[in-house]
């Protein structure tokens, strides 16, 4: 496993972790540095991590808005918080870096698949489908 596979799922567990106990995605941070830090194999992990976490902290509007855009029938609300989780992350990414989006996808499918609900890998590939169509029809 990747090294970015490993801060994607760190971030995942931490993103997921603050929603289920409503805490902050900052105190999210501060958890991650206080539990997890240590059982990353590298500082570039544990950084990939924390600049998840706090790209999300920063742009969380912005990326719930990129989100809903897509969503036909559904409000972000609605969506299973391990779904809503993957495709922030996602959307972070996609947005905020530059991975490729194809990286970007199978990262998040691959999560969906382990952790997602029974339609997750095709519910978030549409979204991220979607997401990817959008952004290079703007370009």
């Amino acid at each position: 496993m990747s090294a970015r596979t490993k801060a994607r799922k760190a971030a995942f567990d931490a993103l997921y972790e603050s929603e289920q106990r409503g805490r902050t995605l900052t105190q999210a941070l501060a958890d991650f540095d206080t539990r997890q830090g240590a059982k990353l194999q590298s500082l570039a992990e544990a950084d990939f991590v924390r600049s998840i976490l706090a790209g999300l902290d920063t742009n969380g509007s912005a990326i719930d808005a990129v989100i809903t855009s897509s969503l036909t029938g559904w409000t972000l609300a609605r969506l299973y918080p391990v779904d809503r989780a993957i495709l922030r992350i996602a959307i972070w990414e996609l947005t905020y870096t530059e991975t490729p989006s194809d990286v970007v996808r199978s990262e998040a499918l691959a999560l969906a698949a382990e952790y997602g609900s029974d339609d997750a890998v095709n519910f978030i590939g549409g979204i991220l489908g979607a997401v990817t169509r959008n952004s290079t029809s703007a370009d």
